[in-house]
């Protein structure tokens, strides 16, 4: 079979199921309950305004608008954490490339919000034993910030230990 008639069939069949549910949306606009004869008024109802389908199509328009918002929602935040998680991934690559500073308990931490208007920050996490060595690791990471996100911020969270990468007996 043809890839252009299969498609056709498709088509075809897609018609028919929207034909089937046609009917669904047609809306009344004046209902009128059914009584028996006794309990009837004499009097004929009142016309409603057609205001209800007006209302229901505006509401469907607003829900619709509503899924919008929220998926776009979503897909801005799982971009911004994957760019965060490279960011991660890019700075820990630079410290354990670095011949002296490979080896120390060090973790870089990137956190952002949903809007671009406010930076990236990246804490700088663990333990070094002299002073010398924590401005060593923050020249790095500052270093990698610059290339990769010039608009980040490090925090330096580091904690001098003189015990660190020495050990005990």
């Amino acid at each position: 079979m043809s890839p252009y008639r299969e498609s056709r069939m498709r088509a075809t069949r897609f018609d028919a199921f929207i034909a089937r549910l046609l009917p669904l949306l047609a809306f009344p606009t004046q209902a009128v309950a059914q009584t028996t004869g006794a309990d009837s008024p004499a009097t004929a109802p009142a016309s409603s305004p057609p205001g209800g389908g007006v209302a229901v199509v505006v509401l469907v328009v607003a829900l619709l608008l509503a899924i919008g918002v929220g998926v776009k929602l979503y897909d801005l935040k799982r971009k911004r954490a994957e760019e965060e998680a490279s960011l991660q991934a890019q700075i820990s690559d630079a410290l354990l490339l670095d011949r002296s500073l490979a080896g120390l308990p060090i973790a870089a931490f990137a956190t952002g919000s949903l809007w671009r208007s406010s930076p990236t920050v990246v804490a700088v996490k663990g333990a070094v034993p002299t002073p010398e060595l924590r401005d060593a690791v923050m020249r790095v990471v500052e270093r990698e910030l610059s290339r990769r996100q010039p608009g980040a911020r490090a925090e330096d969270r580091l904690v001098v230990d003189p015990l660190v990468g020495k050990h005990v007996a």
